[in-house]
């Protein structure tokens, strides 16, 4: 039978005899069962991902975890999205912390992760915390945590898998693992491109994953990993009107042939060492480059030129070059305790170089020498940036059986950032600043097992994050030029959640309510075109539920959802909501084998209206974005050794947008004015794929 599904979490609880004995690492940042971690964990397995449509890491969190995901530049594998775990709307890829087996995706500014570096036949499981993982891992955890965890090389073997699909659409990817006595080799490659459904909205990415590890001894490892990866996208701009209006596959004016890329690398080498029964130490070091070039053509013209008081001004740049290298360094111990308990201490050490500059065309550069002294100094033509940071945090986490049923688990990180800005641009001349901020994180939980397949959990922790390095500059709201918006102080988020799980052979339910509240958040302001700490809280309000029923027969209906409200708690604006944080995401998935070999699944999201990302002193009087439901089918028939699967993405064509905002919008001509504006959803989508394993 097909099973249908339907639920009140953002997260799924996958079939298992029994889930809460399954393994994670994210938790304490060892392995450990899921059942002694004292929080809403959730997993999907690489099995859940087997048995879904599912087409790229962000639409994997969408379709089965209920996560809100969001992009303005979407594509056929949202290579540009941000996700949403904790209700922070726009500032959501600052507050939710992406992992690749523990090491930092994010990068230092706020730009979007480069997902095309990650394809989804290298993933094992993906393992995400929600309401702040501070402790854990430190700055920018405060809405939540997702780890993707790679798979390991378990027998001699890999596949080779090709997809085709609408709009130009195609994938290629080949796996292969090696194991001899006691090495083993992986090698995850990848390509995808897609033309995309809007002018100047094609995108492509490829990557290349290669890890090798030797088993020193039976309680000792080591490893070494290199990656690289390259990702390119058109930018066809948002669409200047409500939702659902306008021309919604046309290029905006301002982003004709205007594209971002980026190439990335990393290396990665460590190991686990059993120091004797009850002690061990794991070190990992990664050492990270990237490079990307953003380009806007229209900026070069003289239709984007402007006056002002008799002076000319720039509304925009015509190409930046960034270059970013980060090296991370953590080593962590810990030991058993001889009640059954365990302790963790850690260190993590994060140095991050940004560069940027930014280049004007020729008659840009001739309206900045022509008009020294009234709108720009110095005969500077290009504008350059640099940013340091040296983070460093020591941190303790402490598992404590009360006895055989409960535990608690107690956590507290402390982190010092030191950072250092410099800035030459041709309206300010140079500036530099350095500073330092410190932050702490704590958490305390309670764990209580009641039987072999209940559990009930309560935690109440604490988590932070600096600015990143883009914040700390603004724009002048009437020339547009860059100002520094001066030193950003670290915003604190304390969390407090309280949950039920359930799993046995067939079912598994989880039930959990959080609330938080924001100090001196960091967002930023489109009226004043700057960041600031918010000088009024906010509170963030959640409840997430789930149920998975399977059958005998390998029928599976999973029904997750969440209801979250986020809004301004004091202030001016007390009671205001927060924009582009829908009330409600429910989803619901289906899974029915047709017989041994043959498979179908059916996935239905259902998104709430949302307000706009408005500033709050205009909010006002706005309309919303309005609720929205997306429905994806699959059907797989497998023959030996190979598998035929073929996608229907948005199955009903619905015509919707999870990422839109009102706010000065840039007109020909250097002109402008107050408009709605979003970027609208792909129309539906078929792609057919082939897989040989061998």
């Amino acid at each position: 039978m097909i099973c249908l599904a339907f639920s009140i979490s953002s997260w799924v609880v996958h079939a298992q005899t029994d889930s809460l004995k399954e393994t994670v690492v994210t938790a304490s940042r060892f392995e450990e069962y899921r059942s002694d971690a004292a929080m809403a964990l959730q997993v999907i397995t690489r099995e859940d991902i087997l048995n879904s449509g599912v087409t790229s890491l962000p639409d994997a969190l969408r379709t089965l975890a209920g996560i809100n995901v969001r992009s303005s530049n979407a594509g056929q594998f949202d290579l540009n999205s941000s996700v949403d775990i904790g209700g922070f709307g726009v500032t959501a890829t600052q507050n939710t912390m992406v992992l690749i087996d523990g090491r930092k995706l994010n990068p230092i500014d706020s730009s979007e992760i480069t997902w095309g570096a990650i394809d989804l036949s290298a993933v094992e499981r993906i393992e995400i915390i929600n309401a702040g993982a501070g402790v854990q891992f430190g700055s920018g955890a405060s809405g939540g945590l997702i780890n993707i965890i790679t798979r390991e090389s378990k027998q001699n073997g890999g596949k080779v898998q090709m997809i085709a699909g609408s709009f130009g659409t195609s994938k290629a990817t080949f796996q292969a693992d090696h194991l001899w006595e006691d090495k083993s080799f992986k090698l995850n490659a990848a390509t995808v491109k897609s033309d995309g459904s809007r002018l100047n909205s094609q995108s492509q990415s490829k990557n290349i994953l290669m890890r090798g590890r030797r088993v020193v001894d039976a309680h000792s490892y080591v490893f070494a990993e290199l990656g690289a990866a390259q990702q390119s996208s058109g930018l066809a701009g948002g669409v200047v009107a409500k939702v659902g209006e306008g021309d919604q596959r046309a290029v905006k004016f301002n982003n004709a042939n205007s594209s971002i890329a980026s190439d990335s690398s990393t290396l990665r080498v460590g190991g686990f060492k059993a120091l004797s029964e009850r002690n061990s130490l794991e070190i990992d070091l990664s050492v990270n480059n990237k490079n990307s070039d953003f380009n806007q053509p229209y900026y070069d013209t003289t239709d984007s030129f402007g006056t002002f008081l008799g002076a000319g001004f720039l509304t925009g740049t015509g190409r930046s070059d960034l270059e970013a290298q980060t090296l991370s360094f953590a080593p962590k111990f810990k030991t058993l305790l001889a009640n059954g308990g365990n302790w963790v201490l850690g260190l993590d050490y994060y140095k991050a170089d940004q560069s940027g500059v930014s280049y004007f065309g020729a008659d840009a550069q001739q309206l900045i020498l022509a008009n020294q002294g009234l709108g720009f100094t110095g005969n500077i033509v290009t504008d350059r940036q640099n940013v340091t940071l040296n983070d460093s945090a020591i941190y303790s986490m402490a598992r404590l059986p009360v006895n055989e049923y409960a535990s608690i688990n107690l956590g507290w990180r402390t982190e010092l950032q030191k950072f250092n800005t410099l800035d030459v641009n041709k309206v300010s001349g140079q500036q530099i600043s350095s500073g330092q901020h410190t932050a702490n994180a704590y958490e305390v939980g309670y764990s209580l097992k009641v039987g072999s397949a209940t559990r009930y959990y309560t935690r109440l922790n604490r988590s932070y994050r600096f600015a990143n390095t883009d914040e700390y500059w603004g724009s002048d709201p009437i020339t547009s030029n860059r100002v520094f918006s001066g030193e950003l102080r670290p915003q604190f988020t304390r969390a407090f959640e309280v949950g039920y799980e359930y799993s046995d052979a067939h079912h598994q339910g989880a039930l959990t309510v959080s609330k938080s509240i924001t100090q001196a958040e960091i967002r930023y302001n489109p009226s004043y075109f700057r960041n600031s700490n918010l000088t009024d809280d906010v509170a963030r309000l959640s409840l997430m539920g789930s149920y998975a029923y399977t059958t005998l027969y390998g029928s599976k209906l999973s029904m997750t959802g969440r209801f979250q409200k986020a809004e301004f708690l004091n202030g001016l604006y007390a009671g205001q909501t927060i924009g582009l944080v829908p009330l409600t995401i429910l989803t619901a998935s289906a899974l029915h084998p047709l017989d041994a070999y043959t498979k179908i699944g059916l996935s239905v999201m259902r998104v709430s209206n949302q307000n706009y990302d408005v500033a709050p002193e205009a909010a006002d009087g706005k309309d919303k974005m309005p609720s929205f439901t997306r429905i994806d089918f699959f059907w797989s028939h497998q023959i030996v050794k190979t598998e035929l699967k073929i996608t229907v993405n948005n199955l009903l064509n619905s015509i919707y947008s999870n990422y839109g905002g009102y706010s000065y919008v840039q007109a020909p001509g250097a002109t402008g004015a107050s408009n709605y504006y979003y970027f609208p959803s792909d129309p539906r989508s078929i792609h057919l794929g082939l897989t040989y394993r061998f």
